[in-house]
């Protein structure tokens, strides 16, 4: 109790109150009420639903629908492979820079090699090696590189030309000219010279009697030369330019031609 006395308690249960709001309302005849207060009570019908979208909802759906399902697929195969041969390089001061030959055709080896491939839709998106068993090794090639100064081999060229005739003077210019134009170097040489040794003994009028092989490579007959130029039976030059070059297309080599000879007796 306060110096102004009790408190009044509030109801237990106090009412809900009902609001009078001043409107301007339309009756049905047209006619316009002002200043009237009415109660307003919302009833079920007049409670505001929430607003859907339909079209919106049309276009996720749509969308939706047009997800596709992904197949992806991992798997392991194996395949056979070759196994390109290196190179071993020697290098050549008889040949002019920039010139090189493969003196020795290398070999493919082979290989037998595990991959993890994935696809997706069918597609290979992915390789990855995951094993690898050689087979066969690769026989690496034999290349000579030219390193000499082009001036300086055109120059040997034509001096070692003038002293052709006899035979000394004949090999001399096969061992440079066989370096420059197929990159044959000493060892090539060594078997060119056995080789035509055995044939003409170098000479550029030899003929054999019985087949009719004429100069230095013994050609058969001896008018093949004529490809190379028309003084084929007196010029050496003319004649170990076509030599060397029927032993390059044949043989591929002076000394795979040697190896012939020595088994065949001819080559």
């Amino acid at each position: 109790m306060s110096k102004h006395g009790r408190h009044r308690a509030l109801p237990r249960h106090k009412k809900k109150r009902a609001y009078q709001l001043p409107v301007i309302a339309v009756s049905a005849t047209g006619l316009v009420a002002a200043g009237m207060f009415v109660v307003v009570r919302p009833t079920q019908a007049e409670v505001i639903k929430p607003f859907i979208d339909s079209t919106a909802m049309a276009t996720i759906s749509d969308s939706s629908s047009e997800v596709k399902a992904v197949d992806r697929n991992a798997r392991l195969i194996v395949e056979e492979i070759d196994i390109e041969p290196s190179e071993n390089v020697t290098e050549d001061p008889n040949v002019a820079a920039g010139t090189d030959f493969v003196t020795k055709e290398g070999v493919n080896g082979r290989a037998r090699v595990t991959y993890s491939v994935v696809s997706v839709d069918g597609k290979e998106v992915s390789r990855t090696e995951v094993s690898r068993t050689v087979l066969e090794e690769p026989v690496s090639a034999d290349v000579t590189k030219g390193t000499g100064k082009p001036e300086v081999i055109s120059s040997e060229l034509s001096a070692v030309a003038k002293g052709v005739g006899d035979p000394e003077g004949n090999r001399a210019y096969a061992k440079v000219f066989i370096a420059q134009e197929y990159g044959w170097g000493e060892t090539q040489y060594t078997c060119l010279e056995k080789l035509w040794k055995r044939e003409s003994n170098w000479r550029t009028l030899a003929k054999n009697r019985s087949s009719g092989a004429y100069g230095i490579p013994q050609a058969l007959p001896g008018r093949k030369m004529g490809k190379t130029g028309s003084d084929w039976k007196t010029n050496p030059i003319t004649q170990i330019k076509w030599g060397a070059g029927y032993i390059k297309g044949r043989y591929g080599t002076p000394c795979k031609a040697w190896d012939h000879s020595e088994r065949k007796n001819w080559y």
